[in-house]
């Protein structure tokens, strides 16, 4: 018998999570928008934003600069998750990466990152 079982809280959330890094890093930057809730809140090292609209700009220009990035760590616990990963700059210099998230809906609703803005500063130019 086949039976198709809902997902649970946490395998979606691992799942969205998993959809948008491997989008932005990608640089398939509409998919990964494609994940995130119309209210989404982000804050950051360098900015923070009330909603998906207004983080797209950001989201762009960062997936401009990413030449790679590899996760090292995901933890996920219900409808959050925790993300350690090293991201590569197109300009040479590269930075660790702590972010976390909140996913309701099938969506990233919250979304907070924290890293050494120093080789981010020197990619932006």
């Amino acid at each position: 018998m086949s039976y198709d079982a809902p997902m649970s809280t946490a395998e979606e959330t691992r799942q969205v999570v998993e959809r948008y890094f491997t989008a932005w890093t990608t640089n398939q930057v509409e998919d990964a928008y494609a994940c995130l809730a119309p209210d989404l809140e982000f804050v950051g090292p360098s900015a923070s934003y009330r909603s998906a609209e207004q983080f797209r700009p950001g989201l762009i220009g960062f997936a401009r600069l990413t030449k790679a990035a590899r996760v090292e760590l995901l933890v996920v616990d219900g409808n959050r998750a925790a993300m350690l990963y090293d991201c590569e700059f197109r300009t040479g210099g590269h930075t660790r990466i702590a972010s976390f998230f909140r996913v309701e809906g099938g969506k990233i609703c919250w979304y907070e990152t924290c890293f050494d803005p120093t080789e981010f500063r020197k990619a932006m130019g």
